[in-house]
């Protein structure tokens, strides 16, 4: 059995059925003597207090990410550089909770309103230096779905697509769209740490430019 049979037949053995079915209800007995229903009883009070405290939690987060974001902001303008993550947030009593910052420039595609906010605050030409293009490439579903392809390029890809052309299980034309591209623009491994050098002392500039980054500039607190 070639490896692509053998992951259709593993892929089969651990599908779940996707049919409806109607829901299953087991009943326990009274909170104030089943063990089982005082557990439900427990279990409920208990995520629901959790998720007022995770909304408490919430308020409490907002004020602090905002005025460590001014800092980070003040830092950068004043030495140029991005202070070391992660930071503290200490009260007078000496409690006291970190805010994390972390560089996830590649791991997202810029959308084009980022981009536009970036031209607009450094200018075309310096986001270009900013951005670089990931192309990934793929096999289009369509085409492996045909029959004898996937089994050609289970065995060597460059290989099978010469012997599919010339045996008529695809045309050239055909071969040639067997791989599809997808090409994702992002900011460059580092970018973060720049931005002391890319806005200056310009807080403003900063911020916007922080602003812009979005999901690539991730921040939040921690107890």
């Amino acid at each position: 059995m070639g490896l692509f049979a053998k992951a259709v037949d593993k892929s089969k053995k651990n599908v779940a059925s996707t049919s409806k079915k109607r829901a299953t209800t087991w009943k326990a007995g009274d909170p104030e003597g089943d063990e089982v229903a005082k557990a439900v009883h427990e279990l409920v009070e208990i995520s629901s207090k959790m998720k007022a405290l995770k909304a408490k939690m919430g308020m409490h987060e907002t004020v602090l990410k905002k005025f460590a974001l001014r800092n980070f902001e003040e830092h950068i303008a004043e030495t140029g550089v991005c202070p070391e993550s992660p930071m503290y947030l200490v009260n007078s009593d000496g409690e006291q909770v970190s805010w994390i910052v972390q560089d996830r420039s590649g791991q997202y595609k810029v959308k084009e309103d980022q981009k536009d906010a970036l031209n607009q605050l450094l200018g075309e030409e310096a986001v270009e230096d900013l951005l670089y293009e990931e192309t990934t490439f793929k096999f289009n579903r369509e085409v492996m779905a045909m029959p004898g392809v996937s089994e050609e390029v289970e065995k060597s890809l460059l290989s099978a697509i010469k012997r599919m052309i010339k045996n008529g299980s695809l045309d050239e034309e055909t071969a040639g769209e067997l791989v599809d591209a997808s090409v994702k623009e992002s900011f460059k491994p580092g970018t973060l740490d720049r931005v002391g050098i890319i806005c200056g002392s310009d807080t403003t500039k900063i911020r916007s430019f922080l602003e812009a980054m979005g999901s690539a500039f991730t921040r939040f607190i921690k107890a």
